[in-house]
């Protein structure tokens, strides 16, 4: 627990906290309207392709092509989902969300996780914990994606395991910040201060082409607008991400 609770070497994500300006409303509405057009392209190529598999007669290899070209077409149609979050674009309506409610299903969301990609978890929140300024559909968006993120960085590692604290107000930061803190540790390589400031960047990463880079800047990007904090830290083996909750009222 001292380990978790130190604070002072964290890296945080304050510079994706979105300004409130015409200009970031005028190419807010410009993505959006560019991610709509696109996404009624994908879905001509989707529905078309779901015509064609439907017929028996096409050849096995034209079949795997067009099997091919409608994945490809999902995925873009994810992909467009996830770059309107990290870019701002999502609706995010803040309300008083009672922890002692939703922490359960937050656990057992990460126990399907880590069971997923075969590491242990360790999950300890305390009772009776106040109730947070938050939109819970993001704040579940935003845990689930730091949580899968750490389960599988530590399942590159042997023996690697996941662990998961939820400390009230004035158990880890100060009791002056009026904060529910949520920390979510990993086993991983070590990675250095710019690293992690690199991988809170779009399209950057280190798992390969099967992910989109995106998954940290998405979680950055939602923190700010939920006027909370994210904050990382890699050190002797273990990645630790710190959320600071506001408290409601």
């Amino acid at each position: 627990m001292a380990e978790s609770t130190n604070l002072s070497s964290f890296v945080f994500a304050d510079h994706l906290k979105l300004d409130e300006s015409l200009t970031r409303d005028f190419y807010k509405s410009v993505l959006q309207g560019l991610i709509h057009k696109n996404n009624n392209t994908l879905g001509v190529i989707q529905g078309f392709s779901s015509l064609v598999l439907m017929d028996d007669d096409v050849p096995a290899e034209v079949r795997e092509n067009v099997e091919q070209m409608r994945e490809s077409a999902l995925g873009a149609s994810d992909l467009a989902k996830i770059i309107l979050t990290a870019a701002g674009c999502a609706r995010v309506v803040c309300e008083a969300v009672n922890l002692n409610d939703f922490m359960p299903h937050i656990e057992d969301t990460a126990r399907q996780i880590c069971a997923k990609h075969g590491v242990p978890l360790k999950f300890e929140a305390v009772p009776g914990l106040p109730a947070v300024q938050a939109d819970s559909g993001r704040l579940n968006e935003l845990l689930a994606e730091l949580i899968k993120n750490a389960a599988e960085s530590a399942a590159d590692i042997p023996g690697g395991e996941v662990a998961i604290d939820i400390f009230p107000p004035g158990g880890a930061s100060g009791a002056s910040e009026n904060a529910v803190d949520v920390f979510i540790r990993n086993s991983s390589i070590d990675l250095s201060r710019e690293k992690i400031l690199d991988y809170f960047g779009p399209f950057n990463g280190n798992k390969g082409n099967a992910h989109y880079g995106l998954g940290l800047t998405m979680a950055g990007v939602l923190a700010g607008q939920m006027k909370m904090r994210l904050g990382l830290r890699s050190i002797d083996g273990t990645t630790t991400a710190w959320l600071s909750l506001p408290v409601a009222g």
